[in-house]
């Protein structure tokens, strides 16, 4: 009998993520039991930051709840990059993913994302802005993100994707062993790093098309975030191979 291939699937959270946590973790559970039966999963919990006592104490309570899918890690450095990075390192299945805990990429295009690493991709990318996404957002945060990739990562780092920062990703064991170890920033930036760094590298990247809905609860404030990220960027260009 053939071997199922272990998959991760990656959940940064943050005391503020409580609210969500709950119902996303019974949304994914409902999904892997009845799309994922070809593949063993796990959904990992990636606490990070200050005060994590409620959230590990949900983790604890989902663990309990749904024993054979569930399991939990902490780091008290802040950020998601952090989270999932961290999760990465510790764990050894045969597929990476990861997606944000509001669900906001809709999970039809997760199985996408596994054919892509099977079918021979070190990192595949769910991509708001590829020309078959479909996505509702704000025109503030569109443009905003919008600017960020064309203007700021694609012209200076020649990075040849169109969607860095979706979070719903995945990668293979190459890309956790030899890229990781690389990356400097690991609060938001990470993502448009890695890319970057995979593509420096000669990883095989591929793009995905999904349907994205921006919701509502969001510990990100991209006008903030915005500067870190150019000042990354100018970084990433001047750094040597």
């Amino acid at each position: 009998m053939k071997k199922k291939i272990a998959v991760d699937i990656v959940l940064p959270v943050y005391y503020g993520n409580a609210p969500e946590l709950e119902k996303s973790i019974e949304t994914l559970v409902n999904y892997g039991k009845e799309n994922l039966r070809e593949y063993v999963w796990t959904i990992v919990i990636a606490i990070n930051g200050n005060q994590p006592e409620e959230i590990l104490g949900l983790a604890k309570k989902l663990e309990k709840k749904y024993p054979k899918y569930i399991e939990h890690i902490y780091t008290p450095n802040p950020g998601k990059g952090y989270g999932v990075l961290e999760a990465w390192a510790r764990r050894n299945p045969d597929i990476y993913t990861y997606m944000d805990i509001d669900l906001s990429t809709d999970l039809q295009a997760y199985k996408a994302l596994l054919k892509g690493i099977q079918g021979g991709n070190d990192i595949v990318v769910g991509s708001r802005y590829h020309k078959d996404a479909k996505i509702k957002r704000s025109l503030k945060r569109y443009v905003i993100s919008r600017g960020y990739i064309v203007f700021f990562y694609r012209s200076i780092l020649q990075v040849p994707v169109h969607d860095a920062q979706c979070g719903f990703k995945a990668v293979n064991k190459r890309v956790v062993q030899e890229i990781l170890p690389l990356i400097k920033d690991k609060v938001w930036f990470w993502e448009s790093e890695m890319l970057y760094l995979a593509h420096k590298k000669g990883c095989m990247i591929k793009e995905i098309p999904v349907v994205w809905t921006e919701r509502k609860i969001s510990g990100v404030n991209m006008m903030k975030i915005i500067p870190n990220f150019i000042k990354n960027v100018i970084r990433m260009r001047f750094t040597k191979f």
